[in-house]
């Protein structure tokens, strides 16, 4: 109930501000504009925003595939897809971490193995976007006033994106982390839950072996970034107002960063309005950006349905196959 409280608490304060924008801009306006767009151009940025999604899904098949698992790729896609669609309705995005257990669902696939390659994709994900970000950041300082209040909140998205590939990193790779479980489990009581916890001694083995991956996986989530960042060229396209490409993968990476400040749901309204705020430093019309800044929402977020299918096949309660814990999937 309390997490239920906290998700609905941070839909209407996403919801809020995106009213709020829209009565800033003028609702009239921007439906004018949106109902106005060239079609073509929105189902082009659909395919890409797909494509991108795909890439990611290519990012957890490599683990995966190191690892000796006999998962399809199209299941892999799928289970990606489902948890990305869980990940638009949770704070920062966290509900892809319970990819593992759809692909176990519809694939057999062990959670460990799919666990520690979504762990692995995380850490590339918070690294790269943390780094591009940064550059980005000082890249629209230098050359644009913005107010320190918007500054303060992307150096705090940078810092989330530092701080969430850390803790993954150590979870996953920390060594001493596994000594500290090692006293733990000596312990009467304590030791006995920690025992339970063997999935992550199994995670920590098979993330040894998806340190060979990271290199492809940089390369796939760059890619995606890049993709995005061509998915939203065509959204201005049709606007009829070009941003440059460069442009828009930094756009990409800071509402990618501001998307982990944990206020809203996946950083809704936060998101929409960091694209507004940058979209109009770099000259494009406050009714278009509010138009660009939504579309892009509901490309992005409706792109995504895709994983509707293998949530439908998942039950509330979920015993993973090929391990010997059962897990509660949905609380």
């Amino acid at each position: 109930m309390i997490r239920l409280n906290r998700v609905l608490l941070g839909a209407g304060v996403g919801i809020a501000i995106v009213l709020w924008l829209l009565q800033f801009t003028g609702v009239k306006e921007v439906l004018d504009i949106i109902l106005g767009l060239n079609l073509v151009y929105v189902i082009l940025a659909s395919f890409l925003f797909i494509t991108a999604s795909i890439m990611v899904s290519a990012a957890l098949f490599v683990p995966l595939k190191r690892s000796g698992q006999g998962s399809s790729f199209r299941n892999v896609i799928m289970a990606s897809f489902g948890g990305l669609l869980i990940g638009d309705i949770t704070p920062a995005r966290s509900g892809y971490f319970l990819t593992p257990f759809i692909l176990n669902k519809i694939d057999n696939t062990s959670v460990e193995s799919s666990m520690t390659g979504v762990v692995t994709v995380g850490v590339v994900n918070f690294f790269a976007k943390a780094v591009i970000s940064s550059i980005a950041l000082a890249y629209f300082v230098k050359h644009f006033p913005l107010n320190p209040a918007l500054a303060n909140a992307l150096i705090l998205g940078v810092f989330l994106l530092i701080a969430g590939g850390l803790g993954l990193s150590i979870f996953i790779w920390g060594k001493h982390l596994d000594r500290s479980f090692g006293r733990l489990a000596k312990v009467p009581l304590i030791g006995r839950a920690m025992r339970r916890l063997e999935l992550l001694n199994k995670i920590r083995i098979e993330g040894q072996r998806a340190k060979r991956s990271i290199p492809y996986i940089t390369i796939l989530i760059i890619l995606s970034m890049v993709t995005n960042a061509i998915a939203l060229y065509s959204i201005s396209t049709a606007l009829q107002h070009s941003i440059s490409l460069l442009d828009l993968v930094f756009i990409v990476s800071i509402v990618s960063a501001l998307t982990y400040v944990p206020i809203t749901i996946a950083g809704l309204g936060v998101q929409e309005t960091g694209y507004v705020v940058f979209l109009t430093l770099l000259g494009m019309p406050l009714v278009k950006a509010t138009a660009f800044a939504l579309i892009a929402r509901f490309l992005f977020t409706g792109t995504d349905i895709i994983g509707l299918q293998p949530l439908l096949r998942m039950r509330f309660n979920a015993t993973p196959k090929r391990t010997d814990m059962t897990w509660r999937v949905w609380k």
